[in-house]
């Protein structure tokens, strides 16, 4: 076993440029790999928060590009007159924004002020902000992450230009940063404030409208009873519904948009599968180098699985340095760094789970295997007589 070791570090030692850049290529692919499914992660728990919360999203049939009269907010809570099975119908309107001299977009929403508080208790707005909210038709809740961003806190007044026609610019002041919502990037703002602009400053723009509903249910069964209901409500009209739940809506807007699962999971197969043929390749190079050394160690009387077992040992060795750097870097980076309070769209902030890096480590194991293969099986059937008549 001594041995083994020894000549296990020699071999790595022998050629640093190629172990350095080999190593390199195992551990960007596990780079990905982490960071992937960081983001998977956190786009699921994102999703499943969702869910959680009983709201349904109520939008245009034919895209969520139409809009909806605003007067559907009325006619769908009057599906239950109590309020108890359906407790909110919050319409909202999509502005976007843009600060002034800022590149960066902003996710700006403007919705019915009191319709929100209830749809939207998750949130967990103090007495104070709901108060200062209701009061002040400026009011707006900035996402914690945008509010990082941009250094903003409760109390500033700030100005955002909407990035939808008629790019009107509107002051705002900020009563939350919703420390304790889902959505840390999104703003929230009264979508009265914004149609009295619209109705002063631009009569032609379109008034009354919203880009969508969502809708607060009390409980699982009115989730289901009220999105098959509030299509019906609305069936053969000019504009049509179409109701889901909030994280069917969510998942098909994050779809829509750039379907980061699906992409990030393509991204990370493509790079583990660059890591496996360059792994391949720097083990088939090693063992041209060395076909003398092991032709001599078979005539010395090393069995062929002894020379078997120094070539996994080489490439598994060579993969996992590689695979603990790439598996390391991104948890250091992210969980104790300053990189790590740095918000992403969707999810609040990549959080690198251990059990994420342990899995990379394990596939940039398998990676060593796969990569030693043939080299390995070259050496097995090696012939003594034949391999040394071609020494020097």
């Amino acid at each position: 076993m001594h041995l083994r070791l020894i000549y296990l570090y020699r071999n790595l030692t022998r050629n640093k440029q190629r172990t350095l850049l080999t190593c390199a290529a195992v551990a960007l692919p596990m780079v990905i790999y982490v960071l992937s499914t960081a983001v998977v992660s956190g786009v699921d728990a994102f999703l499943d928060n969702s869910a959680r919360q009983l709201r349904l999203a109520v939008t245009h049939k034919a895209s969520i590009i139409n809009m909806l009269p605003e007067g559907y907010a009325l006619k769908i809570k009057s599906l239950d007159p109590t309020g108890e099975r359906l407790r909110a119908a919050c319409g909202m309107r999509w502005i976007g924004g843009k600060m002034q001299n800022v590149t960066q977009p902003l996710s700006t929403v403007a919705v019915d002020a009191e319709e929100f508080i209830k749809a939207f208790d998750d949130f967990k707005l103090t007495e104070t902000e709901k108060a200062a909210w209701l009061r002040d038709h400026q009011a707006i809740i900035v996402g914690r992450g945008t509010a990082a961003i941009f250094g903003w806190k409760v109390g500033d007044r700030i100005s955002i230009r909407s990035s939808v026609p008629p790019y009107t610019s509107l002051e705002f002041h900020i009563v939350s940063t919703a420390e304790h919502a889902q959505d840390a990037n999104t703003n929230w703002c009264h979508r009265s404030y914004y149609e009295e602009d619209l109705k002063k400053n631009i009569p032609e723009a379109t008034q009354g409208m919203v880009s969508f509903f969502f809708v607060k249910c009390g409980s699982k069964a009115d989730l289901d009873f009220f999105r098959v209901e509030i299509d019906k409500l609305f069936a053969r009209t000019i504009d049509e519904t179409k109701t889901q739940d909030e994280k069917a809506f969510m998942n098909e807007f994050i779809t829509q948009q750039f379907d980061l699962p699906r992409n990030l999971t393509i991204l990370s197969i493509v790079t583990v599968f660059v890591a496996v043929m360059a792994a391949t390749n720097t083990m088939s190079m090693n063992f041209r180098d060395r076909f003398n050394e092991y032709a001599t160690l078979k005539a010395l009387g090393f069995g062929g699985g002894y020379v078997f077992t120094l070539i996994q040992t080489e490439s598994l060795g060579l993969c996992l340095l590689g695979g603990i750097f790439g598996a390391l870097m991104p948890y250091v980076a992210f969980m104790h760094t300053p990189l790590g309070r740095v918000p992403v769209p969707v999810i609040q902030h990549l959080e690198i789970r251990p059990i994420v890096c342990l899995h990379a480590i394990a596939i940039a194991a398998v990676i060593g295997l796969i990569a030693a293969v043939w080299p390995s099986v070259l050496a097995l059937r090696l012939k003594v007589v034949a391999a040394l008549r071609n020494l020097e």
